[in-house]
């Protein structure tokens, strides 16, 4: 055995470590449950797998914002907000249940608002996608009880039936009916769950195969990935809400920057590392650091907070069983037509065939006179610039974007081009959806809190029987 060999090997060996040992800590990390708070009025919420979100924007008939304005939450947990100049009111619950939102029915009254009670129901297994937006600008449908619990003033009283005639069938058709409804109601949660994992996964899949790209023709395993899915969000956030530009111009510039980042990157210490031939293992190492570098730089500029892309509450409809709203469906489509446009580039183009020649072999790449430099640092822009993008559409899915979302999702990023095959582009999509969709599916017998804890397993179990994943190579040349 050559010591060429020997140094792969030895190489392999302490990737898969490294790689298993971040999984099980990070895992850890996960599944550690954070500490409970009650219900409080803030000025923007998001979603996570500890906290629900009870919001909506507070608007005439006109469809004008409605300023100062009191509302009052009322079930498992209480609390008081105001609506901003905007109209926008939020509160973050950590209880699940239902919830009943009241303002002022004079207030009602003087906009032409058709109520002035709302009431919501949230699941705490749904925390992290659930976003219970009240609107009051509409009727609420009565419940099957009889009550009109969304109408201003009704009678929320239900009726009973009195008499030893006939009880003993009404109660039978009574728990057929909740019967009925139970199982409905698991089977829209299954589709939704479905619905949501398989979205979640092309947005995962857009961040995976730019990623995938770099290992392909670097061999370089890239931990601050997950900051250039953080940047092009708040680049986003930068383009609507600092310099007020429409949604479409700011997602544009938020990928020139991220592509733009790329190249730095690559010109000012990727380029330089590979020139004096320092190993993958310490350029990983600088990846690390410049990670954290990134995180922090994003915290100290753009705060802790959420940020919000769009202030619009988006409406949303019914499919089949499934609850969805236009943003989300747009954004899967941009995801499907960005990854189908990098495969036929890859597989269709001279300068991707290119690219997948320096991915299976450099060293024979370059000697058949492709310049391979060159090749490298159309990929990391390439790769860059998807993250980026994906960082502006989860930004949207998610209603905001935050300065550590890119490294939340980084572990997941890793088990999607691990379980797809490291190198391959469609590798990783397909290990994305995968991912993505037992990730969502999960926290229906799961804790939600430990649903990223199934794919980090799925990426150990991977790792131990089948290292190369489903489309990768068993044993790289070179």
């Amino acid at each position: 055995m050559t010591a060429v060999h020997i140094s792969i090997r030895r190489h392999r060996l302490g990737l898969l470590l490294f790689t298993t040992v971040f999984a099980l800590l990070m895992a850890l990390s996960i599944a550690t449950p954070g500490r409970a708070l009650a219900a409080e009025a803030v000025p923007t919420c998001n979603p996570t797998a500890t906290n629900g979100c009870v919001n909506g924007i507070l608007q005439d008939a006109d469809k004008k914002p409605i300023a100062n304005v009191t509302l009052k939450l009322s079930g498992k947990e209480e609390a008081t907000a105001t609506t901003d100049a905007e109209g926008k009111w939020a509160f973050s619950v950590t209880a699940d249940g239902e919830y009943t939102v009241t303002m002022d029915e004079s207030v009602a009254k003087e906009h032409g608002l058709k109520a002035a009670t709302a009431t919501v129901e949230i699941e705490k297994n749904s925390f992290d996608k659930a976003r219970q937006v009240v609107r009051f600008d509409k009727p609420v449908a009565a419940s099957a009880n009889g009550s009109g619990s969304g109408a201003a003033g009704s009678d929320s009283t239900a009726g009973t039936q009195s008499g030893s005639s006939g009880s003993s069938g009404s109660s039978d058709a009574a728990q057929t009916t909740n019967g009925s409804a139970a199982t409905a109601n698991i089977g829209k949660r299954v589709w939704q769950q479905l619905f949501s994992g398989i979205i979640f996964g092309l947005m995962l899949g857009l961040m995976s195969v730019g990623m995938n790209l770099v290992y392909g023709t670097t061999g370089l395993s890239s931990f601050s990935h997950g900051e250039q899915v953080s940047l092009g969000g708040l680049m986003a956030y930068v383009g609507t809400q600092v310099l007020h530009w429409p949604l479409i111009p700011a997602a544009i510039f938020a990928v020139a920057i991220g592509a733009l980042t790329g190249w730095i990157q690559n010109e000012l210490v990727w380029a330089p590392l590979r020139r004096k031939r320092v190993g993958t293992m310490q350029q990983m190492i600088v990846t690390i650091g410049l990670s954290m570098a990134l995180q922090y730089l994003f915290q100290f500029f753009f705060g802790g907070d959420i940020k919000g892309i769009t202030k619009s509450v988006p409406a949303s409809f019914v499919i089949g069983p499934v609850t969805t709203d236009a943003p989300t469906l747009i954004s899967a489509a941009i995801a499907i037509i960005v990854i189908v446009g990098v495969t036929l580039f890859l597989y269709r183009t001279r300068l991707g065939r290119a690219t997948r020649a320096v991915s299976d072999n450099a060293a024979l790449a370059s000697a058949s006179g492709i310049n391979v430099e060159q090749v490298v640092r159309i990929v990391w822009i390439l790769s860059c610039g998807m993250a980026a993008l994906s960082g502006v559409l989860l930004g949207i899915y998610l209603n905001g974007i935050s300065w550590n979302t890119g490294a939340t999702l980084l572990l997941l990023m890793f088990a999607a081009v691990t379980l797809g095959g490291l190198g391959t582009a469609n590798g990783a999509l397909v290990g994305s959806l995968i991912i993505g969709i037992v990730a969502d599916m999960s926290s229906l017998v799961i804790p939600n809190d430990m649903r990223y804890a199934s794919a980090l397993a799925i990426l150990i179990i991977v790792l131990l029987v089948r290292p190369q994943g489903l489309f990768g190579k068993q044993q790289r040349v070179g």
